[in-house]
């Protein structure tokens, strides 16, 4: 089952060293589903950057998505009906195709793209890499990710195999790395506001660090919390050079489907 992942070795996107010796066979990070079932969760999202001399700046963003598998293919492709809410905003929903290990996702029709979410309803080999066939606590991998995604630039981070649970296909993965760079989709200027007075900087993105823990269940994201921290220097002629700490953080859980 293992060779769903490896398929997708042509997108030439992670590579995978392992440096541990396995001792127990898993497929816990292949999603196991039958056409008719369904995933729901819950999830949050908040980002701050705070400077010196300005007030803080804080977003935050909540939400519920719920899928329902409709397709299964032998290369490991996912169909689903898929309802997502974010909440103050209208809901909408689409079809999601989820192929290529979870790293490549075709939206409503739309044209397929790289998927950069920091988290999502199954594991996605480009943030997670190409699992080994034997998993075992305490061994770890290294991933390579070519681009920037939601909670971190390109760079590598290190996967390190917290718990598992063979009873009921659980295993418990912590992931952390360090890289320089802007996140996916941010700009490079932020606005501030410094004595009621709003002023757009420059952004330098310094290194950023980021570490988290997932739970999956047979491929499936039951609980993931993921945070992440940079130092930047911000930049305006009315300011000159300014000191600022950047964080962003998410947190997804599985939640019952909905029945209203």
């Amino acid at each position: 089952m293992i060779a769903r992942f490896i398929t997708a070795l042509a997108l030439g996107m992670t590579s995978v060293s392992v440096q541990a010796s396995p001792a127990a066979d898993t497929d816990f990070l292949i999603p196991r589903m039958s056409v008719g079932e369904h995933i729901s969760n819950v999830y949050s999202i908040a980002a701050s950057v705070k400077a010196e001399g300005f007030d803080e700046r804080v977003g935050r963003n909540s939400g519920s998505a719920d899928y329902t598998l409709t397709k299964t293919s032998p290369d490991g492709t996912l169909t689903f009906e898929m309802d997502d809410r974010y909440d103050g905003a209208a809901g909408t929903h689409a079809v999601d195709i989820i192929r290529d290990g979870g790293a490549v996702s075709c939206y409503n029709g739309s044209k397929c793209a790289i998927y950069t979410d920091a988290s999502g309803a199954v594991y996605n080999r480009l943030l997670w890499g190409d699992p080994p066939a034997k998993l075992m606590p305490g061994m770890t991998w290294t991933v390579t990710i070519p681009q920037p995604w939601e909670l971190g630039p390109a760079g590598r981070q290190v996967v390190t195999v917290v718990h598992l649970d063979d009873t009921d296909g659980t295993v418990t993965l912590k992931r952390e790395g360090r890289a320089v760079g802007l996140l996916a989709k941010e700009p490079a200027q932020v606005t501030l506001t410094k004595g009621g007075k709003p002023i757009t900087l420059d952004v330098t993105p310094g290194q950023a660090h980021w570490s988290g823990y997932t739970t999956f269940r047979h491929g499936v994201v039951i609980s993931d919390e993921l945070l992440v921290m940079r130092t930047d220097e911000l930049r305006s002629k009315e300011t000159g050079p300014v000191r600022a700490t950047r964080r962003r953080y998410i947190l997804l859980n599985a939640a019952p489907y909905p029945t209203l």
